[in-house]
């Protein structure tokens, strides 16, 4: 999988979107963190019942299927580094499903705003699953 690193040209502060399962309804985000002197690449991702960690690209794509997408930074260059520092400021920050799951965290690092428009659509399906419940219960 590291050689399709290359292929997708990324940059420190990029976005990595890839399925968490073969279905592919959800997507786990992480944000791309450069390579060491080493020539070891770097992924920081949310991972539910672990949290904010720093990875290496080897370990993060051991069980990935395949890249969904990358999601380019946008901003200049001392931007991109501030949103690096970000990302790495944030390990061991706690995981949690409806507050800051994987995609709060890509968004907090890429643009400063905790935002899940997964989570969002999940709530959205779960209430209206509820309330389709509730009108067949009483009918």
């Amino acid at each position: 999988m590291n050689r399709n690193l290359q292929k997708w040209n990324l940059q420190p502060a990029d976005r990595i979107v890839v399925p968490k399962s073969d279905l592919r309804m959800v997507q786990h985000h992480a944000i791309y963190l450069g390579k060491d002197e080493y020539g070891t690449d770097w992924i920081a991702e949310n991972k539910f019942g672990k949290g904010v960690q720093i990875v290496t690209a080897s370990e993060f794509f051991s069980d990935v299927i395949e890249i969904t997408r990358v999601e380019p930074f946008k901003g200049k260059q001392h931007q991109r580094n501030e949103a690096v520092q970000l990302a790495v400021s944030l390990e061991g920050q706690n995981y949690d499903l409806f507050a800051f799951n994987c995609e709060h965290y890509a968004n907090v690092v890429q643009y400063k705003v905790p935002v899940s428009h997964q989570a969002k659509t999940g709530v959205g399906i779960g209430l209206l699953a509820l309330l389709l419940g509730l009108i067949f219960i009483n009918d």
